[in-house]
């Protein structure tokens, strides 16, 4: 490497830590701390489809990968199965902790060995009415190949013997379906509340399924099969593309084995013939982990009426730009101001009631928007079919590749069709990441504009979530270029001329590289240089150089990444006087804020786009300039809240040991920054 870069894996990998950090923190309440191992978990998961796999081919592509200007792919592998290793015995601490902790408040999760006597009876009801029809068991035969299993459902592996009695023991394997719900709640018996995996209701009722076998011992242990994520298609997106993306999906299910997780309890013996069967035998391949998988489930797991033991609910703050709404509507607020939501601090039902009014609105005539992720039952969906009904010209450009989306994004396709909206089936070549609305409205003979342009997904789901930002904008210059940018999804050879945003993959590498350039420069005529950047990822080498030079040329840079940043900062570094933090909390900080100060006349930029070299150079990205100066300075305030976190904030220091700031022995100088943001929000009502 010709500059100091960290490996995407590794720098991802601690921030899987920080996740784990809040699952183990006695601090957060007790139900947040287990969603906090489900999405650990999730995440995991994730990485191991898409990433390991990625590293896995490149290690069989002899020394292609120093073309790509990354570690060593080998040693990147060595460095992530340690950690990996690490982290699971970190995981099961927080998990036990947190079975104890639920104990003694009176929720035990039970086993099918700990289930009482007078709930067993309904228990075994439970699993004859809504559990047993699942169960199909394979049988393991000595001389057949067992069918290639599914990606991602967790399996029981049965060992059936006789007790007591020699003879031949018979083997199965039997999917855990992911149809039911991993944990039932038991009825409640005295003051205690039972709840079960359904793994365990499943074991209970094994001699249900094999009983009028030979057979009376029933040893079962867990294992699961995670498989290379990577859909390979060309760039045909006609008509075909469905057919070649729905053989994607099916080849996802059979890609390549990249994680196997078995019950570290299961004999030696076992074990072998199951992986042998499977052909999984690669020691990079295998995990031991413990009784359960597949804890991204964790994430649901039952509140059971203790709102005690989550995160207080706090009111929706109402935008003080829209709270005549219902009375002026938002085109003629629009018209008079911009206005910037923060989700999920602001209500993401705002956005649904903008596209309701327009699909009602005489005065419009086209609506326009990019689809990434939508939510399971997306009203946004919903909001657009009703405009087609009403006559509406409405154009949705589906991105058909966003990853583990594609099946639901084509099915969505296939509903606007049917309610007469036109969709465009992505950019070939390209995928479109951009969160754009573009409403044209005919005003007074001539045709006006108004847009709405975000930082995460149109997702109400996420949006719960997710902190992201959304300018709603009737700005002419700003809805020209967003018009420009769906005609380029719809002409692909219009390359869009734009006047305030900037688009990948066309200018905003360039874009980047002239606002950094522009603060070394000020430091250079003797004038203070600073930025102050918040992203998910870092890890795009140009952007890392430049970074690198502006510091060594004297510019103050403060940055806030969430999850990989594979810049090196502290002694010894060229990033020795950047500063940067990563903030795990409540919500997910998904938001991406570039503010270069530009000697005391700051410009503030909102963004679709991480620092990744695929959203500089194979997405299409939007970067656009927050142009109302008391949205800028909100903003502005928005990251100064952040940069002062001194309770959730960890140091990105140069091994990313994931240490707290630290934290100030008053509690009244203590800052956690989304309680300080949602109070600095509640504060312009």
């Amino acid at each position: 490497m010709k500059i100091p870069f960290r490996s995407k894996e590794v720098s991802w990998l601690s921030f899987n830590a920080r996740v784990l950090q809040e699952a183990g923190d006695p601090e957060v309440p007790l139900l947040e701390r287990i969603k906090f191992l489900g999405i650990y978990s999730s995440n995991l998961d994730e990485f191991f489809r898409v990433r390991v796999a990625t590293l896995k081919r490149l290690t069989q592509l002899g020394d292609y990968w120093k073309e790509l200007s990354i570690p060593d792919p080998c040693i990147t592998l060595r460095e992530v199965n340690a950690m990996v290793a690490k982290q699971g015995r970190e995981f099961n601490d927080a998990y036990e902790r947190a079975l104890a902790d639920l104990k003694a408040n009176g929720i035990e999760i039970v086993d099918e060995h700990k289930v009482p006597a007078d709930l067993r009876d309904w228990l075994t009801n439970y699993f004859r009415t809504e559990v047993s029809s699942y169960l199909m068991p394979i049988m393991l035969k000595a001389n057949e190949d067992v069918p290639r299993l599914k990606d991602q459902p967790m399996y029981l592996a049965i060992r059936l013997s006789r007790k007591g009695k020699g003879g031949r023991p018979a083997h199965a394997l039997m999917e855990i379906p992911g149809d039911l719900p991993r944990f039932v709640v038991l009825p409640k018996t005295g003051r205690r509340q039972l709840v079960m995996y359904i793994d365990d209701i499943i074991r209970f009722g094994l001699r249900e399924i094999f009983g009028h076998l030979p057979y009376d011992v029933y040893d079962s242990y867990a294992i699961k099969f995670t498989r290379d994520a990577e859909i390979q298609f060309d760039d045909d997106f006609t008509e075909s593309f469905y057919v070649k993306m729905s053989e994607g999906l099916k080849a996802r299910e059979e890609g390549l084995p990249v994680r196997a997780n078995y019950d570290a309890a299961f004999p030696k013996p076992f074990l072998n013939l199951v992986l042998r069967k499977l052909k999984l035998a690669t020691s990079d391949t295998l995990y031991p982990g413990a009784r359960y998988h597949n804890r991204k489930d964790l994430i649901s797991f039952p509140k059971l009426g203790r709102d005690d033991l989550l995160y207080p609910k706090s009111a929706p703050i109402l935008n003080q730009a829209l709270k005549n709404r219902e009375k002026l509507g938002f085109f003629n607020i629009l018209r008079r101001q911009d206005v910037l939501l923060h989700f999920p601090y602001h209500l993401f039902r705002r956005y649904i009631e903008l596209l309701r009014e327009a699909s009602i609105d005489p005065l419009v005539q086209e609506i326009w928007m990019t689809q990434y992720r939508l939510a399971k039952k997306s009203f946004v969906a919903r909001a657009l079919m009703a405009a087609a009904q009403n006559g509406k010209k409405v154009t949705v450009l589906v991105e058909p590749t966003a990853r583990f989306d594609e099946k639901a994004n084509m099915g969505w396709a296939d509903a606007y069709r049917a309610a007469g909206v036109r969709v465009v089936l992505g950019v070939p070549g390209l995928k479109v990441h951009s969160k754009l609305l573009l409403i044209r409205r005919r005003e007074h003979g001539s045709d006006r504009y108004y847009s709405a342009l975000g930082t995460g997904n149109f997702n109400e789901d996420s949006a719960s979530i997710f902190a992201d930002h959304l300018l709603l904008t009737a700005h002419p210059e700003i809805g020209a270029d967003v018009a420009a940018i769906f005609r380029f999804f719809e002409h692909t050879y219009l390359r869009p001329t734009l006047k305030h945003l900037k688009c990948a993959p066309f200018d905003l590498r360039l874009f980047l590289k002239e606002k950094i350039q522009r603060e070394i420069d000020l430091v250079r005529e003797g004038r203070p240089g600073m930025l102050s950047i918040k992203v998910n990822n870092l890890s795009d080498v140009e952007t890392i150089e430049r970074l690198y030079e502006a510091a060594r040329a004297g510019v103050k840079i403060r940055m806030i990444a969430r999850s990989m940043f594979s810049l090196i900062t502290g002694p010894d570094s060229p990033a020795e006087s950047i500063e940067a933090i990563g903030i795990v909390d409540r919500f997910l900080e998904h938001s991406r804020v570039l503010i270069f100060h530009n000697d005391g006349q700051p410009e503030v930029y909102l963004s679709s786009a991480d620092f990744l070299p695929r959203n500089f150079d194979t997405r299409v990205e939007t970067i656009f300039p927050v142009l109302d100066h008391a949205l800028r300075d909100q903003l502005i305030r928005y990251f100064e809240i952040q940069w002062s976190d001194n309770v959730k904030a960890r140091v990105l220091d140069r091994d990313l040991t994931n240490e707290y700031r630290p934290r100030p022995k008053r509690r009244e100088e203590q800052v956690r920054s989304q309680y300080a943001i949602e109070d600095y929000l509640r504060s312009l009502t």
